[in-house]
């Protein structure tokens, strides 16, 4: 369980303070690792920045994906295999997160259901949002893949971005979609060197978003039970 906080907190944790940044002389930003490496703080492509592809081929969620998680703010959930991946407990702050995933034949791979009520206008202005949330809180960050598609009928954004925290660099992928009241979102991710080996299982988890009524709560009140009858003395 320790092993599962920390390394779910590493999406959301700072920059290091052992690693230095600085500037080139053509003014951009760079991160000097203890290594003696370097990284463009965003190496990103510009093109890659300002393009949304569309993907034409229909998503589906996974034949095995039989175990349904509903968002409880907006209409939306997800379909998955509760054989590959579990919930699990975290000392996560982020109200935005509903659910924590492990993958259960691979302790490094996780997955995050978040979700807002905000009114985002657009895809590509939650895109935004999404960049600018992730470069906050990472030392390198890379935008590989931005594309929209359409997964269980509905139009999502798919984006696919790696990201170095704490010294490690990390694989990302994810969809996002827009709901009536804010939006949600399935991302997934794993050690750099080890998503390859890993994409499908990933990609199957992010295929299981869909549209669903948002999940209810019931308040349930318990009552004791009634006070006894009093009887009337006989005469």
């Amino acid at each position: 369980m320790k092993k599962i906080i920390i390394s779910t907190s590493i999406l959301l944790s700072l920059i290091v303070k052992s690693q230095t940044k600085a500037m080139t002389e053509d003014g951009k930003e760079v991160v000097l690792f203890d290594n003696k490496t370097w990284k463009f703080v965003n190496d990103s492509d510009e093109n890659t920045l300002e393009t949304i592809n569309t993907n034409n081929q229909p998503f589906e969620k996974a034949k095995d994906a039989t175990f349904l998680a509903k968002s409880k703010k907006v209409d939306a959930g997800f379909y998955y295999n509760p054989k590959t991946y579990k919930i699990v407990q975290t000392n996560f702050n982020s109200p935005a997160i509903e659910y924590v995933f492990s993958n259960t034949a691979n302790p490094n791979i996780f997955a995050l259901f978040a979700s807002e009520n905000a009114p985002v206008q657009t895809l590509k202005n939650l895109q935004e949002l999404v960049l600018l949330s992730v470069q906050r809180n990472v030392t390198f960050f890379k935008l590989k893949e931005a594309e929209y598609r359409t997964v269980n009928n509905l139009r999502v954004l798919h984006m696919k971005y790696s990201a170095n925290t704490k010294g490690l660099d990390f694989e990302y992928i994810g969809n996002y979609y827009l709901t009536g009241d804010g939006y949600c979102s399935i991302t997934t991710y794993t050690f750099a060197n080890q998503f390859e080996d890993n994409k499908k299982s990933m990609e199957n988890l992010l295929n299981g978003l869909v549209k669903v009524e948002k999940s209810k709560i019931t308040e349930i009140i318990e009552t004791g039970p009634p006070p006894p009858m009093s009887r009337k003395n006989s005469k």
